[in-house]
């Protein structure tokens, strides 16, 4: 069984090589809203959070960044970046979940591509609410 554990901004740095490849590969669905290094800084400021899957011999083994969003009728959790082989499966996910509606969030939301957003759908009961296009101006 996979735990979920919180990271405070002040060890971001010290578990930072433990979570770094999870999160890379997800830094690319962003579309360049930032890069690695930009995400492990507003992490260390507290502006965005980290949540770590550790399995039962305490080795980390996925990880989620989300920031919350205040919309007028709902608290929202993005997720900016995820990776790993433990964070999004029905055990795992639900302790996110829980936690989240601790903090009042409402609705659980991400940018993905179409291969994650099956995986969204598959193993955290996500539904497909809106494709995002975008265009440089």
């Amino acid at each position: 069984m996979n735990t979920v554990q919180i990271v405070a901004p002040n060890y971001i740095y010290d578990v930072w090589d433990k979570v770094e490849s999870f999160l890379n590969a997800s830094i690319n669905v962003s579309g360049g809203d930032f890069t690695l290094d930009q995400l492990k800084h507003s992490l260390g400021k507290g502006e965005q959070i980290l949540l770590v899957s550790v399995n039962t011999n305490n080795v980390i083994n996925g990880a989620m960044t989300v920031e919350f969003t205040n919309r007028p009728n709902d608290r929202v959790m993005f997720i900016t970046a995820l990776g790993g082989n433990g964070i999004v499966n029905d055990e795992t996910f639900s302790q996110v979940e829980s936690w989240a509606k601790l903090q009042g969030a409402t609705k659980a939301s991400a940018w993905a591509q179409e291969a994650q957003a099956r995986l969204y759908k598959l193993k955290a009961n996500f539904n497909t609410v809106r494709y995002v296009v975008e265009k440089d101006l």
